[in-house]
């Protein structure tokens, strides 16, 4: 279970809920932080994940009606979190992206 810093003061919108319950199920997580939330133009009806890959593990983009972003430190491999997470039932209704942050570029 990863640890909780601070207060948690951040709330999670409908969608990124969804993912953040699937992330404590996960082993090998360190820490979940979700990000400010901003508002879409697109219709609720697709939804989207998208994992971006940082030193610290991934930042994962859920974007439905609103968009979010949360951040994931790990312990383990961040791609085998992230394929665990693509194959969980509940994310069924999700389209999942992968991309990669260099750092310096």
């Amino acid at each position: 279970m990863p640890k909780n810093r601070g207060r948690e003061h951040t709330t999670l919108t409908e969608t990124a809920a969804i993912v953040a319950h699937e992330l404590k199920g996960i082993a090998g997580i360190k820490m979940i932080a979700p990000g400010e939330i901003r508002s879409n133009k697109r219709s609720a009806s697709v939804r989207f994940i998208t994992c971006v890959y940082t030193n610290a593990g991934f930042e994962l983009i859920v974007s439905g009606q609103s968009a979010q972003k949360i951040a994931v430190h790990t312990d383990s491999d961040p791609r085998r979190i992230f394929a665990t997470l693509k194959s969980s039932k509940k994310l069924r209704e999700f389209i999942f992206k992968e991309r990669e942050r260099i750092p310096g570029e």
